[in-house]
């Protein structure tokens, strides 16, 4: 009888242990993607199921540098992204995502994980999901974009709403998907057509309109200036003996090829 009890109390213990270490993501424990994107596995109401109707929403945001919430990317840019998951009767959230163009293969790199959220690897797919599940249900990373002429990136997402109760019933689920597309050249060069920078008497002044890198260069083709420059920044590039005459102030942005370069033409003042 004790034997049959110890049995009992030790399968008990293993099956409250499966069922809490889900809490921890799904890639974590069980190397799974049940994102929703293409070559996922089974959805999450594989393990959790639902009472009553279904009220979980799941929603992706992506913002730039700005704070700007953004329908399309620029290549190798930073943006922040949002999982949000909500349900009325809730009292934790958990989700995984992922980005993948349209073959199915990695998009951008995720970065930077915020409370609660760390990032993956399943088969090759970078996946982000929760650490632990969140009351608040918004759950934070970076995002950095793919290089010129990826093409369009699809993230899918797969919320949970759960009851804590450390097992399968009671749960909800609801899987979502945003598209973004990459911007086209002429957008790109529309950000920079007033980024024009001009020279004073004490030097060049410049606002950076990306991330990336600046370079003055002399006539003969000697580097006179170098910096990396971040969206927003105020450049000043003094005066020096060096930066005379005609100069060639040359940016190219982070990620991009050379087609993206800008290169103006800049006169000192005698």
């Amino acid at each position: 009888m004790k034997s049959k009890a110890t049995s009992f109390l030790a399968i008990a213990f293993i099956s409250s242990f499966i069922l809490m270490s889900h809490h921890n993501g799904v890639a974590e424990e069980q190397n799974k993607d049940r994102t929703g994107a293409p070559g996922s596995v089974q959805p999450c109401t594989h393990c959790h199921s639902p009472v009553g109707g279904a009220n979980t929403l799941s929603n992706i945001n992506l913002f730039d540098a700005s704070g700007n919430e953004v329908s399309e990317y620029i290549p190798g840019e930073n943006y922040s992204i949002t999982f949000v998951v909500t349900d009325a009767n809730a009292a934790a959230y958990g989700f995984q995502a992922t980005a993948v163009h349209g073959d199915g293969s990695n998009a951008g790199t995720f970065s930077n994980p915020g409370t609660n959220v760390q990032l993956e690897d399943v088969d090759g797919r970078h996946i982000v999901e929760q650490s632990d599940p969140l009351v608040s249900g918004v759950f934070t990373a970076d995002w950095t974009a793919p290089v010129a002429g990826s093409g369009d990136v699809g993230f899918y997402m797969a919320g949970l709403a759960v009851n804590l109760a450390y097992g399968n019933y009671g749960d909800s689920h609801h899987e979502t998907a945003l598209s973004i597309s990459e911007a086209s050249l002429e957008s790109i060069e529309e950000l920079d057509i007033v980024q024009i920078p001009f020279a004073t008497s004490e030097g060049i002044v410049w606002k950076a309109h990306a991330n990336g890198i600046l370079n003055v260069y002399s006539i003969d083709g000697r580097l006179n200036y170098s910096s990396t420059c971040s969206a927003g920044d105020d450049v000043n590039i003094p005066l020096s003996s060096s930066l005379s005459g005609l100069q060639l102030v040359q940016f190219t942005p982070e990620g991009l090829d050379y087609n993206y370069q800008k290169t103006w033409k800049v006169v000192m003042p005698n």
